[in-house]
């Protein structure tokens, strides 16, 4: 790649100018940054890095200095979307350079080798700057603003300012990176499970976010979790004779409040997800997820009669036969079968998966935001406008009652927390 360093040391110049140009054109008027002579200085030193690694033939020099920058940027409190520009702007101009002075095979290897040292950058400058906003108490350039904020039931009624301190037992957490709110589900005891203390939190921190105009929401579990969520908390449930899927119930509400929320929800999925939390996940707008993942609907293991507004959910993004083989089994469908099944958007790397989500979600955040709220809304209009005839409604209610009334569904509870298999007589 010898040739390749050597055009790229040769358009330096013109290379930096063009990229200078370019986020001069996309700045916005909340954007900050120190001089047009600094913002210079900054893009020719990552456009040398750039340099350096294509002539090493390898991205790794790349990645120590893109933390640094990162870590740089977050104490001067500019936005991780921001920061990525630089990168893709940069990107822009060499691979113009690069197909404008090579052809055939040198130019397509020479282009994924520029591909792969800046993917690489920016793979290491998201986990920095994330990696720093999930440690630390104060938002960017500032004493106390990027905060992990306890969201939980007694987080909500405490009368203490968001930067009080956290509860230690939170079992959610939020953070604001740039305009993007990232919600942690971190009950490692419950495994996530969603009962009323986790749904309220979620709930909370939703409103929370909206309050600080967050314009992209990531939901995932904390780190190091094998369960992104063990689904409904059945500790919680009705033990029969009342519907266990209720308008009321916490899960319903959290569902409710999600699909409402006015910008996109991203699930961002390592590890399994169990029953009501695979109807969470496809509540959220978009799913993000690494070949850890799996999912599985589980309420036929409990003799659990699922919600009409619970199926919706699913009918509004799957077949109808792969909902029935994923209700009907309850197995776990695993990451692979889950793209293929479009339950999955985007399914990447374990080590990729923050840093694409992350990257996704600045995306979506610098889109209009009313645009994209009144098309959200629109389309959950649309996917859930299913009329259904009131003497239909109320035969499938009864139908429901007869379920959760029987001695399958107790059984169903007690299997459950026996820890065996249920024997269900259809009774």
């Amino acid at each position: 790649m010898v040739d390749v360093s050597a055009v790229l040391a040769d358009a330096e110049d013109r290379v930096i100018d063009e990229a200078v140009a370019a986020l001069a054109a996309g700045d916005q008027p909340d954007q900050h940054w120190h001089s047009p002579e600094e913002r210079r200085r900054d893009v020719r030193q990552l456009f040398r890095l750039v340099l350096r690694c294509v002539r090493e033939g390898s991205a790794e020099s790349i990645v120590a200095p893109s933390g640094r920058i990162a870590a740089h940027c977050f104490a001067a409190g500019t936005d991780l979307a921001q920061v990525q520009d630089e990168f893709n702007v940069l990107a822009e101009a060499l691979w113009r350079h690069v197909g404008g002075s090579l052809a055939g095979e040198q130019r397509v290897q020479a282009l994924g080798l520029v591909n792969g040292i800046v993917g690489t950058g920016k793979d290491a400058l998201a986990r920095t700057y994330v990696a720093l906003a999930s440690r630390t108490r104060t938002r960017p350039g500032e004493q106390a603003a990027l905060h992990e904020e306890d969201s939980g039931p007694a987080a909500a009624a405490d009368s203490a300012g968001p930067d009080g301190p956290a509860e230690s037992d939170a079992v959610v957490r939020t953070v604001m990176v740039g305009q993007v709110g990232i919600i942690t589900l971190e009950d490692k005891d419950k495994r996530n499970a969603i009962g009323a203390r986790m749904a309220h939190g979620i709930v909370t921190a939703l409103g929370s976010l909206r309050a600080q105009n967050a314009r992209v929401i990531v939901l995932r579990a904390a780190p190091g979790m094998k369960v992104w969520s063990a689904g409904h908390d059945i500790d919680e449930l009705p033990r029969g004779r009342r519907d266990p899927l209720g308008y009321d119930d916490p899960l319903e509400e959290l569902l409710r409040a999600v699909r409402a929320f006015p910008a996109p929800v991203v699930a961002m999925v390592h590890g399994t997800v169990w029953g009501g939390a695979l109807d969470l996940v496809l509540s959220c707008d978009l799913v993000v997820a690494d070949e850890t993942a799996a999912f599985a609907i589980t309420p036929a293991n409990l003799g659990m009669p699922y919600n009409i507004t619970g199926l919706l959910h699913f009918l509004g993004r799957l077949p109808i036969n792969v909902i029935k083989e994923m209700f009907f089994t309850a197995a776990p469908v695993d990451a692979r079968m889950a793209r293929e099944w479009r339950i999955v958007n985007h399914l990447v790397p374990w080590d990729r998966l923050e840093s694409f989500t992350l990257e996704l979600a600045a995306t979506m955040a610098t889109k209009s935001p009313l645009a994209i709220a009144v098309t959200k809304e629109q389309l959950n209009v649309l996917s859930d406008y299913q009329p259904v005839a009131a003497q239909v409604y109320e035969r499938v209610q009864g139908l429901r009652r007869q379920a959760y009334d029987s001695s399958d569904y107790l059984e169903g509870l007690s299997a459950f927390a026996e820890k065996r298999p249920p024997i269900f007589r259809g009774a």
